[in-house]
């Protein structure tokens, strides 16, 4: 695992979902951060740019390696929250992943699991999961508001430090101040579930399974 490519379809879905994976390979790894929509029109968050930018950072990733889906120069616009499922936004979606794999080569994508609650999650993942072809292996991660049915295939162990980075990752979205499941017990007390799942005694983010190749 060399590049990693993290789709997110808002602001801060990747953070939950990979934050500790990302901080502990972080000397070993290329990240590319591509964020399909902002929050300004649905809850007049006016952050949402500067925020991502300062919560990736956390986990690692340099601000050159994160973008809003308007800024990767193929024209195309941030999508409307709630909105993923239209079919002018699923092409947008097929658009912006096919351009950045073309561009980026990932070894790994990360999308959402592909039974979130969350509609937009769904659209994003359900298009790559549809479209993508290639070697790259695709995982979906678990953003815990939205996940109800989560199948996890996969583990990646992870210290007290990776939780911390990635509590310090999601709470960097200034505009966020009730959010209960922001908090770095939560986090944990997730990561340590997920520990058990794997069957050892220890922290770990889960991801699903839906395309892994072998060399």
């Amino acid at each position: 695992m060399r590049r990693v490519l993290c789709l997110s379809p808002h602001p801060d879905d990747t953070e939950f979902g990979v934050g500790a994976t990302l901080h502990r390979y972080r000397s070993s790894i290329e990240t590319r951060l591509v964020v399909f929509s902002d929050r300004s029109r649905t809850r007049g968050e006016k952050h949402n740019d500067r925020d991502q930018l300062a919560a990736a950072a956390k986990l690692g990733i340099p601000a050159s390696n994160v973008k809003f889906i308007d800024q990767l120069g193929i024209d195309v616009q941030r999508l409307p929250v709630r909105f993923f499922g239209t079919e002018d936004a699923r092409d947008r979606i097929r658009r912006v992943v096919a351009h950045v794999v073309k561009q980026f080569d990932p070894d790994v994508i990360f999308t959402p699991a592909s039974h979130e609650t969350m509609q937009d999650h769904q659209a994003v993942t359900e298009e790559v999961i549809r479209v993508q072809r290639g070697r790259a292996a695709i995982f979906g991660y678990e953003t815990p508001k939205h996940n109800r049915l989560m199948n996890p295939g996969t583990f990646v162990r992870v210290d007290e430090a990776d939780i911390k980075a990635k509590a310090e990752a999601v709470n960097s979205y200034s505009e966020f101040t009730t959010r209960y499941y922001f908090e770095e017990r939560m986090l944990d007390a997730l990561a340590r579930v997920r520990g058990m799942d794997a069957g050892f005694h220890g922290l770990a983010e889960a991801f699903e399974v839906y395309r892994l190749v072998l060399e």
